[in-house]
């Protein structure tokens, strides 16, 4: 995404109604920014905190981008911009994180602005962290304010997400999530990769750049081989072995959701691979919709696992044996 993009056109209007707020004195303590994955939520949550800390924004609201206050910002090292994320990709926000800068939620900013801090994702809290946060969002401070952002909020507590103004975003129209791509250089396939996005524009452009459209057909492939018993199983798991893991299971992922959608619905909508709705149909065909769902949430749960050390490959096989399983008559 380049710099000229940052202040995304899908954002315009949540940003317009946050502003209102922040105008006349009603801003809430505690924000979820909610919606799917490749939305810019956390674009979205850096641009409203960096606002939020300069002593002087501009007419629309953003950072000036200028004063002391704004380098500090990005160089992240605002004394009154915290931020909360896992040690790592996948890995769990524990308690210790949340309580290190809820500690702080209770002093006054140091530069008479606000103090705000940013959770993301926020739905990465384990239980413990969680219920630390829960105390911080029940005795608010004032000039502090809370930024969740989650991709998915049905994962956060329901003590939690009562407790916080929703600020939803949805994608935008495919007309305007085209002439996006557009602008970014994205010229061949718009409306397969904002497709195979789910509509995001940022997924859509991660698409291109990680070549989904190739690695899903290639994966779609691969599952008739194996359902038709052309090949050898070790073999196809070797050549997903070779792609990143986390790839892999967004591919299954897709590709088993676009299954169970078909086999629910002959006229279904909003498939990730609607160019191929015929071998999706042909690669379902006789496979119970039950055991559809079964295989679904097996590849939910080792997508889960994976961010624990297991062995790549042992889950990967676990994977085709289970496809192997439901494709053979009858599917038992």
């Amino acid at each position: 995404m380049t710099a000229a993009s940052a202040q995304l056109p899908w954002h315009a209007e949540p940003w317009r109604r946050l502003q209102d707020g922040r105008r006349s004195g009603r801003l809430p303590h505690a924000l979820l920014l909610a919606g799917p994955a490749g939305l810019g939520k956390s674009v979205f949550a850096a641009r409203l905190a960096r606002a939020l800390v300069c002593p002087s924004p501009g007419g629309g609201g953003d950072a000036c981008d200028a004063c002391a206050a704004c380098r500090q910002s990005a160089a992240g090292s605002h004394p009154d911009l915290l931020q909360v994320v896992p040690e790592a990709p996948g890995k769990a926000i524990r308690i210790d994180a949340i309580r290190q800068v809820t500690a702080k939620s209770v002093l006054a900013a140091q530069q008479d602005g606000y103090r705000v801090i940013v959770i993301d994702p926020a739905d990465a809290m384990n239980r413990a962290a969680a219920n630390a946060l829960l105390k911080t969002l029940e005795e608010p401070t004032p000039r502090t304010l809370l930024l969740l952002v989650s991709s998915q909020p049905e994962r956060l507590p329901a003590t939690i997400r009562s407790r916080c103004q929703a600020v939803v975003f949805r994608p935008p129209r495919l007309d305007d999530a085209s002439h996006w791509l557009e602008k970014e250089n994205i010229v061949a396939d718009r409306e397969r990769l904002l497709a195979i996005g789910g509509g995001a524009p940022l997924r859509a452009l991660r698409a291109a750049e990680e070549a989904w459209l190739d690695a899903d057909a290639r994966l779609i492939d691969q599952l008739a081989v194996l359902k038709q018993r052309r090949g050898n199983p070790l073999q196809v798991v070797e050549e997903w072995n070779d792609r990143p893991i986390t790839q892999v299971f967004d591919s299954l992922k897709r590709c088993v959701v676009d299954l169970v959608r078909l086999a629910s619905s002959a006229d279904a909508q909003g498939l990730y691979h609607p160019a191929q709705r015929a071998e999706l149909q042909s690669l379902g065909q006789g496979i119970d919709l039950e055991l559809l769902y079964g295989l679904n949430d097996e590849i939910l749960q080792m997508d889960r696992d994976s961010t624990n050390n297991l062995n790549p490959q042992m889950m990967l096989e676990h994977i085709a044996n289970h496809w192997l399983r439901i494709t053979r008559s009858g599917g038992r």
